[in-house]
């Protein structure tokens, strides 16, 4: 009995002190270490040995020059951390059992200049310039200056519009902005804006049928299909221009002036410059640049349930990919990546069962500015994120059925279709052993690559967005889960 009762004891302390280990931080760990005038990258590889803990980082972002002294005895990782990363203008999260590096992404920045006209060279009043994806920007004064702060430590696109002239996009790299200070920014008249401006838009009842179905259609195709688009609005729908492309019902949109957006999913009120717009055979091209602003939330309540989905839209988005892929950390952040090759005689997409390594599909070389990369890829790319699974709109739209409506296979692979329009699909495998109707399956996107070399930039985005397109689950979102690309996910 009482050998029972002492095992029982023995059981318990152990189920506890289990418990207290799960609770506790890696970085929490009790860590002795001295460092002699040994760089930074050095350091983190003496701890990695002392500690047998991971770190995951770019190493283009850590400085090598500057050496390291110090002698920490007993003192948590995360205080070693701290002290180390302050200096070099980095940061740190924990992700399953990892230590992820990254540089702040913003800084004390500032930049300024004037926007004219090309010709006149006169000032342009109260033009609008913002850095593209980004909630920062500015407008111009009286005599067309602008000053915008807190300007993220990145490269990034320098918007500039104003009605009755045509767009100007800016190139900032990181490091230039130190100079970018009394920048001047010429922006040149446009015509066909001009003339535009002119036309008074329909009314919603002055529109033909035609109109209000195509704009029925775009707003599926634009906004998405997600929970999220559920709670978007388009808020100046009249300056939209509809032009039905062909007897197949593809069609194009042109907007007179900037188009927005009210996300109330996210809380953000979006202004779109919308550049071009195609729906053409399933698929959509959709090219502009868009500023965010935060709504003002009606209480904290409001304000949690924002930064909450804000969270859940980044996570296994477009941007959370790339990120992934230029810190190499795809397999810690929940990303598997496959080939997709065309089958000319099933008119299917297909991906094999037993995917080469990312590596022999994806490779990226780094530009002399540490924030660009040239994405090469073998072919065009499927990717899973295992994280999250597709919601049950998405399968009742986009799942098919095999031709033989029989997903029960004798070899225990299941296979999931998605529907790219034109009577072509692509078609995933996974090693299951259920009918498919009974399994929750991961979300799965197709980037197809219009061209095979491509740049990226952090954060994630294509420099070129007419280098690809997009088809799954990425598509099924779309504008109404866009988060802006200064956005920074909780640890």
């Amino acid at each position: 009995m009482l050998r029972k009762f002492l095992i029982s004891i023995y059981c318990f302390n152990c189920l506890v002190t289990l418990a207290q280990q799960r609770q506790t931080s890696i970085l929490d760990e009790q860590v002795s270490i001295e460092f002699t005038n040994v760089s930074l990258p050095s350091a983190l590889r003496h701890l990695n040995r002392q500690t047998n803990i991971g770190f995951s980082y770019n190493s283009s972002i850590i400085p090598k020059a500057e050496k390291i002294s110090s002698t920490y005895q007993n003192v948590p990782l995360r205080d070693i951390l701290d002290d180390l990363l302050k200096s070099a203008g980095l940061h740190y999260r924990e992700f399953k059992g990892t230590i992820i590096i990254l540089r702040n992404e913003f800084s004390s920045t500032t930049i300024s200049g004037r926007v004219v006209d090309t010709e006149t060279g006169e000032a342009l009043s109260f033009a609008n310039v913002f850095i593209d994806n980004s909630t920062i920007g500015s407008a111009t004064d009286v005599n067309g200056y602008f000053e915008i702060e807190n300007v993220p430590a990145i490269s990034f696109n320098l918007v500039s519009s104003y009605v009755g002239y045509k767009t100007k996009t800016t190139i900032i790299n990181y490091n230039e902005l130190d100079t970018a200070k009394n920048l001047e920014i010429a922006m040149d008249l446009d015509a066909v804006a001009l003339e535009s401006i002119q036309v008074i838009g329909k009314s919603e009842e002055r529109k033909t049928r035609n109109e209000r179905r195509l704009y029925r259609r775009f707003e599926d195709a634009f906004l998405g299909r997600s929970d999220n688009a559920k709670d978007c609005e388009i808020v100046n729908p009249e300056i939209l221009n509809f032009e039905r492309l062909d007897s197949l019902d593809n069609y194009s949109v042109t907007a007179d002036d900037i188009l927005y957006v009210e996300n109330y999913a996210l809380g953000y009120r979006i202004g779109y410059l919308l550049e071009e717009f195609r729906f053409v055979n399933g698929q959509k091209m959709n090219i502009g640049k868009a500023q965010f602003k935060e709504l003002e939330p009606r209480s904290r309540r409001q304000n949690r349930q924002w930064e909450e989905a804000r969270a859940r839209a980044y996570r296994g988005s477009i941007q959370h990919f790339l990120n992934a892929l230029i810190l190499d950390s795809l397999e810690q952040e929940g990303f598997k990546v496959n080939v997709v090759q065309y089958d000319s005689v099933t008119s299917e997409y297909t991906t094999p069962l037993n995917p080469p390594k990312v590596k022999e599909i994806i490779t990226l070389k780094q530009h002399a500015d540490e924030f660009f990369y040239t994405l090469t890829t073998t072919s065009d790319i499927e990717v899973t994120y295992v994280n999250e699974y597709e919601d049950d709109g998405y399968k009742k739209q986009f799942r098919s059925n095999s031709k033989s409506g029989n997903y029960k296979y004798t070899d225990k692979k299941s296979r999931s279709s998605i529907d790219l329009g034109d009577n072509q699909s692509i078609t995933s495998y996974q090693v299951m052993g259920y009918d498919l109707s009974d399994v929750e399956l991961f979300q799965k996107s197709i980037i197809f690559f219009n061209s095979k070399t491509t740049v990226i930039s952090y954060p994630g985005q294509f420099e070129n967005s007419r280098d690809v397109r997009f088809a799954g689950w990425w598509n099924w979102g779309s504008f109404s889960d866009m988060v802006p690309l200064t956005y920074k996910p909780p640890n």
